[in-house]
């Protein structure tokens, strides 16, 4: 997988196959080689493209504090991706985000290039309002609060293998399909590696004003949007993502996908990948 200088860092990315461009973005503590399931599928019908978000894979890490708000934000990831993009010579694109910084992360780029994008899809999230009087984790439950909480002081004193024995422990987002699967495991154990202490303790801002102006570009583009939410999900997390892209976009598509929890990509593979599949061939059909 090549590496290239771009937006004043080192970005490594993947980019198979031909015709119309796909573009992947991944979610915290996680790497592009977590779709090593759906790039094969993906690349006999698209130019499937992924990157390695800042701070994560082989990606620039920046591990100082007092920089981390400035350099781990969802407008410097958007820029990332179209730095990477115009290298390329893509112009429109059907766009995935998966989960909280994924999904944030590819609705950012959509707002940023509204006119490039031809249809979104996200999975397990949705904008989540994380400024200096909101946090991101408070939407989770108490539960769900304490374990970040509880990572992040790990992170910062033992590293991220730590956070990685501490979801072996409580489960934070990591359901019996993960936990009882040997492979799949070990694609988090090398993601939890190759992620930035930084960038894990720092969840990027998003003020109301600004999820309410990517809302009503949304609804003015009348974009195409799926959300995909995994069956084995939580059911406070189900019922919040779903509840808040619709009050975001309520002409949002809304699929449950089977035998799968927070992470479809790699849980379920088989229907994640013809979920998007179908998704994206009725946009092109039928706009």
């Amino acid at each position: 997988m090549p590496k290239i200088a771009l937006n004043g860092i080192e970005i490594n990315y993947r980019a198979e196959g031909q015709g119309e461009a796909l573009v992947l973005v991944h979610n915290l503590t996680s790497n592009i080689e977590g779709f090593d399931d759906n790039f094969p599928v993906f690349s006999k019908y698209y130019r499937t493209i992924a990157a390695d978000i800042r701070g994560h894979g082989l990606t620039t890490h920046l591990e100082d504090p007092a920089r981390a708000n400035a350099f781990y934000n969802f407008d410097r990831m958007a820029e990332d991706q179209i730095a990477l993009l115009d290298h390329l010579g893509v112009d429109k694109f059907y766009l995935f985000g998966q989960a909280y910084w994924g999904a944030n992360t590819a609705l950012h780029l959509f707002d940023r290039i509204p006119e490039r994008v031809k249809g979104i899809v996200i999975s397990s999230a949705s904008m989540i309002i994380s400024d200096e009087h909101h946090k991101p984790y408070e939407p989770l439950g108490e539960a769900g609060k304490q374990n970040f909480l509880r990572m992040h002081a790990l992170a910062r004193e033992q590293g991220m293998m730590a956070v990685y024995r501490d979801r072996l422990e409580y489960g934070q987002f990591w359901g019996p399909k993960v936990l009882n699967s040997p492979e799949i495991l070990k694609v988090f154990t090398k993601a939890h590696e190759l992620t930035s202490v930084a960038a894990f303790v720092t969840p990027p801002y998003l003020t109301p004003e600004r999820r309410a102006g990517i809302a009503q570009r949304l609804r003015a583009a009348k974009v195409p949007v799926m959300l995909l939410v995994g069956e084995d999900e939580a059911a406070h997390n189900r019922k919040y993502f779903i509840s808040e892209m619709r009050r975001d976009y309520p002409d949002i598509h809304v699929m449950m996908i089977p035998e799968s929890g927070h992470y479809p990509t790699i849980e379920n593979p088989r229907d994640f990948n013809q979920a998007l599949l179908d998704f994206y061939a009725g946009v092109a059909r039928y706009g």
